[in-house]
């Protein structure tokens, strides 16, 4: 059985229907805002795909914000970790087009539903951000989403937030509010918490960074993540360490590791050994 190869100029006209194909992993990108996959929620597809291989396929398409010649994970990315940890192709439908994240969402609540595959977290997640982005009530992303409303209020679970900490919560915004009302109720103060604090531009976290505050809190058990971790990156053959904080994003990284080429490129009289004190 071959890996089918990505080729961005050979897709199927729009209406011709989709055929699954095996992918090389290597050449399928996860989405950066998937649910993270602890190795105890694969254990079982694990089992059943190095015995029966992959059943049931994935959905993927092309992204503007990749290589014309790599794919976007947009349904199956359990399946597709799995296929990673086996050295196996990924069988999936190549939808042949980038599909936006509103389409997405309804894509993912459609295939998982049906399958009963979503945490209450996850339809929690995905029906508030799908509200956000095309400003609509619960009841019509219900709707659109094909599910019923008392499924996502169940989610949403707002009555699981304690009346002490509602008020605070409910300033929050529906998204962010959603993500700390699926938290377990032990860490919810810590997450409001986070979601309160303005980071150094002065603007509150994202609800990405809400998300990946939370991942660290169940894994860790505290909010260790508020230290800096220190990241280490060969430049030019040379090791350039910074402090990296939680509440940093690509962005702001990409800005520093600007001003350090900018203040290299200006002092090139100064021996390696001295780089460390150019950024004290």
């Amino acid at each position: 059985m071959s890996t089918a190869t990505l080729n961005a100029g050979q897709h199927p006209p729009e209406q011709a229907e989709l055929v699954p194909q095996y992918f090389d992993t290597d050449l399928i990108v996860t989405p950066h805002d998937n649910p993270a996959h602890p190795p105890s929620m694969l254990a079982d597809l694990y089992a059943s795909i190095r015995e029966n291989g992959q059943r049931l396929p994935g959905y993927v398409c092309p992204s503007p914000d990749l290589p014309p010649n790599k794919r976007l994970c947009i349904e199956g990315n359990g399946r597709l970790a799995v296929a990673r940890q086996l050295g196996r192709p990924f069988w999936a439908f190549d939808l042949g087009r980038p599909v936006s994240e509103e389409e997405r969402i309804k894509l993912t609540f459609s295939l998982n539903l049906m399958r009963r595959a979503m945490r209450r977290d996850e339809i929690a997640e995905r029906g508030a951000r799908f509200m956000e982005l095309i400003g609509c009530s619960q009841g019509d992303a219900a709707r659109l989403l094909n599910v019923s409303q008392a499924t996502l209020s169940r989610a949403f679970g707002e009555r699981r937030i304690p009346p002490d900490l509602k008020p605070r919560a409910d300033r929050l915004g529906l998204a962010i509010r959603s993500l700390v009302a699926a938290a377990p109720e032990a860490l919810m103060a810590k997450v409001i918490d986070f979601a309160e604090t303005p980071g150094q531009d002065g603007k509150q976290p994202t609800r990405d960074e809400v998300v990946l505050f939370i991942q660290r809190l169940k894994k860790g058990g505290k909010p260790n993540g508020r230290k800096a971790k220190p990241i280490t990156l060969t430049m030019n053959g040379r090791a350039v360490t910074f402090a990296v904080g939680e509440k940093d994003t690509s962005f702001t990284v990409a800005d520093d590791l600007k001003a350090i080429a900018t203040r290299l490129g200006k002092l090139e009289a100064v021996p390696p050994d001295g780089w460390p004190f150019l950024f004290h």
